[in-house]
């Protein structure tokens, strides 16, 4: 199957190729009819420079080092990437060597050999001569990068087993086709100005460097302003599109314009015999330099001009991972021209490789954000420190201006877990408004984390969140845990949604109007008083947005009171207890017109029934049981947009959420609101009474035993709202708004912490997406769905497959053997603990006769006290043995798991190592078989007219 998906990938991208070379070879077809003395010279220097041994030389130099860029640093296998970034920070160094080395010859050797003067005889003119040696050092270049492109290619698409990103890959040598087309232009002036190939080679890299280099112009000049504008005049702004997949018109139009000015360049240059020496010689030479520096001044204008309104912009990844998602587009289009946006992003130079693809997507959507403002007139202005070190004047500034200072992260390394500390945060300012993310996490969609800061520095003020003031204490404050008060901190939810709105607590002690917030959030509001609940309920029919967590039997705050259990009064540590008032929840249900099947309960509360399945795509999982409700967009028997509804924009496009120990909801058969089921059970899923759950958690009884019949398809969160498509009655729920969801537990503090650490649990990985569910929730509710589309845009990254299936094997044989180990750690322990338990019962058999014969008298006290010291004595060694034999069996285990550990990780690293050498070395060798063919025939061709006698 993986040699299948190499084939394809392969197939696709020589299918690009081959479109491409047929778009050149038109090109190159009008040269021959409209141009034969030009094409003519083309074809004579393309053959001469492949009919030499040195070409194929060059060649295998060329691409031995583009090989090394690629896959040699440390960066590449520890993004685990299959991205061109290390060659693409390094390339503009190789062509410094290798372009001067294709145009040292292409007028020096002509005046070395004498022929320069043949050539200016042909019947042709200066263009034509100059745009034939062009084309012939541009066919050599092209055909030297399909070399590199092709063995970079394929190990490329063994290492992501063919899933890598065609689109990136072909881009990405196109600008690298573009650089050299510029850069070639560029050393044919050195070419023309000497007779010397040496000098011509040395001049070719000079006259690039300035280009090639301009990147580094901040370490250089003491001017921001200076250094802003030499860097982006150099070749690595127009180049990065084409890095990151994207085409555009402005990047093509900078390297067309800088070669078109550099072969006007070589015009002058060829055409100044028949001016040179005579009485206007001086004027005009002047003459020519003001026109050289008109078009150079031409370009710049015309660069400038394009980069800021680009006509043409695509991505041509395959993972659209340079695209932004529609409603990030509009938002930026809405801007206020009059409120530039400034982000100022810090990137540390080291970044551990779970972060490593947040850093890329962080970069990518900070260009695209300014491309995409330039482009609609409005300004964002992107200051990217990449790369910076920790103790760096950068770093001090992140820290002093912005509070972005390094965070340490805990990472696996060579078998052991090590402290590591990074920089990846961002702040944004427009104003008075600013807004800083200190670590932008990754398990947190980046494109979300950029837009919603925008937006908010951008409007200057936010909708309004009311968090009803329940037993649930999301705002954090005191509660009664059996008989002691209970410190309950701020759920972390709040912070999350604070950076999107205004939240404030709502304590009902009045009636809510209509307007004054756009939504509201109720946690368990059956623990409310009556009156509260009466409020709150009134408050959902007159049409104030709501989402409202109802759960019959809450896990993760044990203090918050069940749907159909009694609320105990505050009586403290003195008592005074007894049933406190609580809302009557069917109250809300019938508003909301929905059915909660269960079964009426003591002081005339209701007892929902809680929902079983029968899937766990975690294997490893154990604690999880049918009570832990999977919602799986992939568990078996599941249709596509099935478990998370694919009919409401909350959970269009999310694949799994996790529900613990939930209830059911469904809509009233005569419902006149409209009714969506937005998470839905698998085909193995049921119903079970609230007491038979309690009899199950006690031990009474188990959920197999239980367990009767199958329901499939229970729904355990619904969307309510009222139907426009209804003929219009003006009912008391026309206004109604709400999403309920059966379970409180969905929003637990730690499924915010696995969203920003998935891998925290190497053995799961889990892939719950409850925040986000949470997070489209509220923005439904508040009618702000362009945040859903924002966190729904995924773009997707190639990784390299094989390399993780390497890591992976040697995780499982890690687990396997550290499960070993603790068995014999166990069976050890156990096997001491008998022999210690046996030797001590000896003495105690024997102390127990000795009281016996006390009672009658036939032992003294004092041997019996004697004894008892002794038993004492035996007792205290035993232990202390034991203690000494089960920390030896611990730090042995621990070893032994170490070592397993460093072995895998040696492997992983070897067959990296492997990867490198054969990516680095294979590629060499096909053009140097070809070389010493075309030498060996060269010489074989050079001795056929020479006699025997003269060959001795």
């Amino acid at each position: 199957m993986a040699l299948n998906n190499v084939s394809m990938a392969l197939i696709s991208l020589l299918t690009k190729d081959a479109v491409f070379l047929l778009i050149l070879l038109m090109v190159v077809s009008a040269l021959a009819r409209t141009k034969q003395a030009a094409f003519a010279v083309m074809k004579r220097n393309f053959i001469g420079y492949f009919s030499n041994p040195t070409g194929y030389v060059f060649l295998c130099i060329f691409v031995f080092l583009t090989s090394v860029a690629a896959f040699w640093p440390y960066e590449f296998f520890n993004s685990n990437l299959a991205t061109l970034d290390q060659l693409n920070y390094w390339f503009p160094v190789i062509m410094l060597v290798f372009i001067p080395a294709i145009t040292m010859s292409i007028w020096a050797e002509e005046k070395r050999q004498g022929t320069d003067e043949l050539l200016l005889t042909l019947p042709a003119d200066d263009f034509d001569i100059v745009i034939g040696k062009y084309m012939s050092a541009a066919a050599i270049f092209t055909a030297s990068l399909l070399f590199s492109q092709l063995s970079t290619f394929t190990t490329l698409a063994i290492l992501t087993e063919g899933s890598l990103d065609t689109g990136l890959i072909f881009t990405t040598y196109l600008g690298y086709w573009f650089v050299g087309l510029a850069m070639i232009a560029i050393g044919m002036i050195a070419s023309f100005l000497t007779g010397n190939l040496t000098v011509g080679f040395i001049l070719g890299a000079l006259f690039n460097a300035p280009l090639a280099f301009a990147s580094l112009a901040d370490s250089v000049s003491p001017s921001q302003r200076v250094a802003e504008w030499v860097r982006d005049s150099g070749i690595a702004r127009p180049f990065d599109d084409f890095g990151r997949g994207v085409i555009s018109s402005s990047s093509i139009i900078y390297f067309i314009l800088v070669a078109a000015v550099a072969l006007y360049v070589c015009m002058v240059l060829i055409g100044r015999r028949h001016w040179t020496g005579g009485k206007d010689g001086n004027s005009m030479a002047w003459h020519y330099v003001a026109r050289a520096l008109a078009l150079v001044l031409f370009t710049v204008g015309a660069v400038m001009l394009f980069r800021s309104k680009d006509v043409v912009r695509a991505d041509m990844t395959e993972g659209k991972v340079s695209s932004l998602a529609d409603a990030t587009k509009t938002l930026i289009r809405e801007l206020d021209d009059d409120r530039p946006i400034v982000i100022d992003a810090f990137i540390s130079k080291e970044v551990p490789e779970l972060y490593a693809k947040t850093r890329y997507e962080l970069v990518n959507l900070l260009k695209e954000f300014r491309s995409e403002a330039a482009k609609n007139g409005r300004t964002i202005q992107v200051n990217l420190y990449d790369g910076i070190d920790l103790f760096s004047e950068d770093a001090a500034l992140a820290a002093d201006r912005f509070g972005i200072e390094p965070v340490t992260r805990m990472f696996r390394e060579k078998g052991a877990y090590t402290q590591k500390q990074l920089i990846l945060g961002a702040a944004f300012r427009s104003g008075l408004e600013k807004v800083t993310v200190p670590i932008f996490e990754y398990g947190i969609p980046v494109e979300y984390e950029l837009v919603r800061s925008i937006n908010t520095v951008a409007r200057g003020s936010r909708k309004r969140l009311g968090i009803v003031a329940t037993d649930a204490r999301l705002m954090g404050g005191t509660v009664m845990n059996g008989m002691s008060m209970q410190r309950v901190e701020k759920h972390p939810l709040i912070d999350e949604l604070a950076k999107q709105y205004d939240v404030e607590e709502v304590d009902l002690s009045g009636p809510i109007t209509p307007g004054v917030y756009d939504a509201l959030v109720a946690v368990q509001p059956s623990s409310l008083a009556p009156q509260q609940f009466d409020r709150l309920t009134a408050a959902i029919q007159a049409g104030v947005p709501t989402a409202i967590f109802e759960d019959p039997r809450p896990i993760g705050a044990q203090y918050v009171t069940a749907t159909g259990d009694a609320k105990q009064a505050q009586g403290g540590m003195f008592g005074g207890g007894g049933a406190s008032p609580k809302g009557d929840i069917r109250q809300l249900w019938d508003v909301l017109e929905l059915n909660v099947p269960g079964q009426p309960g003591m002081q005339g509360l209701f007892s929902p029934e809680l929902v079983w399945q029968q899937h766990n795509p975690y294997p490893n999982l154990e604690t999880a049981n049918e009570l832990w409700l999977f919602i799986d967009e992939q568990a078996r028997g599941v249709q596509p947009g099935e478990a998370l509804s694919d009919d409401s924009p909350i959970t269009s496009g999310l694949r799994q959420v996790l529900a613990i120990l939930g209830g059911a909801v469904y809509a009233k058969k005569d419902a006149t609101l409209k009714h969506t089921a937005l998470l839905s059970t698998g085909p193995l899923s049921g119903t079970l009474p609230s007491q038979v759950v309690g009899q199950v958690m006690t031990g009474q009884t188990t959920l197999a035993q239980e367990i009767q019949g199958v329901n499939p398809s229970v729904p355990i969160a619904m969307a309510i709202e009222a139907d426009k498509s209804a003929e219009g009655s003006e009912s008391e729920t026309a206004g109604v708004k709400a999403v309920y969801i059966a379970d409180m537990d969905i929003i637990l503090p730690e499924f915010l912490l696995i969203r920003a650490d998935p891998d925290q649990i190497s053995d799961m990985r889990f892939q719950f997406q409850n925040v986000t569910f949470a997070l489209n929730v509220i923005d439904w509710l508040t009618g702000d769905t362009s945040f859903i589309d924002v966190r729904n845009h995924e773009p997707i990254y190639a990784s390299l497959r094989m390399i993780d299936s390497v890591k992976e094997e040697a995780a499982s044989l890690v687990r396997k053997r550290s499960r070993e180990f603790q068995t014999q750690y166990d069976e050890t322990i156990r096997e001491a603990q008998e022999k210690s338990d046996q030797e001590v019962q000896a003495l105690r058999e024997e102390i127990e006769e000795l009281q016996k014969d006390r009672e009658t008298g036939s032992v003294s006290p004092g041997e019996l006290r004697e004894k008892l010291t002794a038993f004492q004595i035996k007792q205290a060694n035993q232990q202390r043995i034991l203690e000494v034999q089960q920390a030896k069996l611990q730090n042995e285990r621990e070893q032994k798991i170490q070592d397993v550990r460093r072995e895998a990780e040696q492997e992983v690293t070897a067959i990296q190592n492997q990867v490198k050498t054969a990516a680095v070395v294979l590629p060499c060798i096909p053009p140097l078989i070809v070389g010493i063919m075309v030498f060996a025939s060269r010489r074989l061709r050079e001795r056929e007219n020479i006699s025997k006698s003269r060959l001795k």
